[in-house]
């Protein structure tokens, strides 16, 4: 591929991981882990697996299109249930 997109990519990927990793943060600040443990453990595993991937990126590893969509969609799934995500609780 184009070096140009590869360089986009992966400054995309990139700032998704933050975007990711900030909205589990503001998440994980929310939740109590004793009453919510399993919500608490998805959380911690998305924070952790999204700065890996940050990480990844600023080394200039290949970024895969498809990790590029992952963390779009997740980053989208958080805006969009940012209010209702812990109501029920």
């Amino acid at each position: 591929m184009n070096t140009t997109i590869v360089s986009a990519m992966a400054a995309a990927d990139a700032f998704l991981c933050v975007l990711v990793v900030i909205a589990a943060c503001d998440y994980l600040r929310r939740v109590r882990p004793i009453d919510q443990p399993m919500l608490s453990v998805a959380f911690y595993l998305v924070a952790i697996g999204a700065f890996g991937s940050f990480l990844g990126a600023m080394q200039s590893q290949l970024v895969s299109p498809f990790g590029v969509m992952v963390h779009a969609g997740i980053v989208l799934y958080a805006w969009a249930r940012r209010g209702h995500v812990f109501s029920m609780a």
